[in-house]
């Protein structure tokens, strides 16, 4: 296209801008709780406040996908300016009432108007100009207003309509000058999440991110919404006299580097005034010996408080665990029936390769089902304490099958592979079915060996742990569908290597998901059967949304970024969002 032509392409845009209305109505806090009662929108990143990542639009089934076309793609940024870390694309888009925000690596956020159905708009652009960047999960809306956390740790609100800041906030801890603690490295990677809490504050929370690998204690705060003033922050990790600070029996003050990530977004339960996050392992990773010791909150689900950010309840998962077996991935609520009882549960699929029901008000171990082919690390989970059966209170260092990573002895195989399913891509719910779905990735790790452990005089505040050997993973990728009901797997499906996407349902009877060879893919709900597949040619690391305009229902998802594929980093210099419809 010529000059002259490139001028006149992009004034229409502009002339079209400006003659489209381009807002929405407010995001209340009833449109948040109802947000299943519009599936048209997207409002939130996992699409409700039971992170169920289901939509009921059904007009893309498995009768109709086969003829599934690109209608446009929208360059969104990505790596393209460089940096210090090579980031994946990981976000979700949200869309109200035709209008779809974004956000790329580099936390810089974006306006389209997609209402068309055959190209999307650019309506403003926001960049916050950070330095260093991992990744970015999505933003949240509240009100009039975008708000993005970055990973420099500022907490952003935009007005949704102009792009222009509201307010601005550095959302870091302080650090203790008598501890040193936290770390002044921390961020944000997980999407913000808003809420109105029983006690009317309105508040948009977000967990720090980066204690389980640059030597800090990680956080979950809350602002208020419409001042960015901060309302409360509890720490994951324990300072000395708080509760579960006893399980740290070290005697060189490892709480202060103790990690406990918070890397996804929280759901809420408005019922109880809880919020529910996973957290991460326990620094230093593969080294037990170090943090002798349960090493409290770490991979634990943990019910906070809306109002106060109080730990109500806490549920550790594997207590000095040895094998990166964290439980970031999201929590999904929902009602279930267990031993005859109707229960609201709170569940997740863990890293360490079982699934855990829990009863979302009191935080009560209900059942734990394994769902990854082999484990090896126990022996089996204490079905009524949901500690591992060889959990030896009497021990400060477990030994659970005697394989774990202790010093001076050679790794032995661990099932499942540290770095499976799933880390951060999330699963989805269906409620109709009851059944959970999630995507990643089984097999092994050779093993685990210290040759030179951490100088145990030497402050680690800050610092990147040293001196651990992993050994090679053989694992490929897998799609399970567990019956909440019962724990049982009824179908699962297998690729070559493993999927680090995340999941989209629908009254489709449809599942979406993304792989690394940059194909997204539509799969029976049931079967789990291949229904339609479409290659971007660049990695997908994102999960899939949809949303519908004029009735007319439409798939996207964010592509680009780095792919490790056993050894080969490879990666797209631009991200995009693809969107798909019939």
């Amino acid at each position: 296209m010529s000059k002259r032509g490139l001028r006149a392409a992009f004034a229409s845009i502009a002339i079209v801008a400006m003659v489209l209305p381009a807002s929405a109505a407010d995001v209340t806090q009833q449109r948040l709780m109802n947000a299943a009662g519009e599936p048209q929108n997207w409002l939130m990143v996992h699409h409700d406040y039971d992170n169920s990542r289901h939509s009921s639009l059904h007009e893309v089934n498995r009768d109709t996908a086969k003829t599934l076309q690109l209608k446009f793609m929208l360059s969104i940024g990505g790596r393209a300016t460089g940096g210090a870390l090579r980031g994946k694309e990981e976000s979700t888009p949200l869309v109200d009432d035709g209008f779809m925000y974004v956000t790329d690596t580099w936390s810089r956020v974006m306006k389209f108007d997609v209402r068309s159905g055959s190209e999307a708009i650019p309506l403003w652009r926001y960049d916050p100009k950070i330095t260093r960047a991992r990744t970015s999960r999505g933003l949240a809306m509240y009100g009039n207003k975008i708000i993005v956390a970055t990973y420099d740790a500022r907490v952003i609100a935009l007005d949704r309509d102009s792009g222009e800041v509201i307010w601005e906030t550095q959302g870091a801890a302080p650090t203790d000058p008598a501890t040193g603690t936290p770390s002044k490295v921390q961020g944000f990677s997980g999407a913000p999440l808003t809420v109105k809490t029983r006690g009317g504050k309105e508040l948009v929370l977000v967990g720090e991110s980066t204690g389980g690998s640059t030597g800090t204690r990680s956080w979950v705060g809350a602002w208020d919404v419409n001042t960015g003033q901060l309302a409360w922050r509890t720490f994951t990790i324990p300072a000395p006299g708080e509760p579960g600070s006893e399980t740290w029996k070290d005697n060189h003050k490892a709480w202060r580097i103790g990690g406990a990530s918070v890397w996804q977004t929280g759901s809420f339960d408005p019922a109880t005034n809880l919020v529910y996050y996973g957290t991460g392992d326990a620094f230093p990773t593969f080294d037990p010996e170090f943090r002798p010791g349960d090493n409290l909150y770490t991979a634990s689900t943990i019910g906070f408080d809306a109002d106060t950010g109080r730990i109500v309840w806490a549920f550790q998962e594997t207590p000095n665990e040895h094998w990166d077996f964290d439980t970031p991935s999201p929590k999904m609520l929902y009602e279930t029936t267990i031993n005859g009882e109707t229960r609201k549960v709170v569940a997740n699929f863990s890293r360490n390769g079982f699934y855990y029901t829990l009863d979302r008000a009191s935080g009560q171990f209900l059942r734990a089902d394994q769902y990854q082919e082999r484990v090896s690390w126990t022996k089996g989970i204490d079905q009524k304490t949901g500690k591992p059966v060889d959990y030896d209170p009497n021990r400060d260092v477990q030994l659970y099958a005697g394989i774990g990573a202790l010093r001076g002895k050679p790794g032995r195989e661990a099932c499942p592979w540290w770095s499976g399913s799933p880390t951060f891509f999330p699963p989805t719910f269906d409620a109709k079915r009851m059944v959970a779905y999630v995507a990643g990735g089984e097999g092994c790790t050779a093993g685990y060996l210290i040759r030179t452990p951490m100088d145990e005089t030497k402050d680690w505040v800050g610092q990147r742990m040293c001196c651990q050997e992993v050994g090679r993973a053989a694992a490929h990728g897998a799609l399970w569908a567990l019956d909440a009901r019962t724990g049982r797997i009824v179908a699962k499906a297998q690729f070559p290597i493993p999927n680090e996407s995340g999941m989209l349902s629908t009254d489709g009877d449809l599942l979406f998901t993304g792989h690394h060879d940059g194909r997204l893919v539509a799969y029976d709900a049931d079967t789990l059967k291949e229904v339609w597949s479409f290659s971007l040619g660049t990695p997908i690391t994102a999960p899939p949304m949809t949303y519908s305009v004029g009735g007319r229902q439409y798939i996207a998802v964010v592509a680009g970024g780095e792919a490790n594929l056993r050894g080969a980093a490879l990666y797209q210099p631009s991200a995009i969002v693809a969107v798909f419809g019939l």
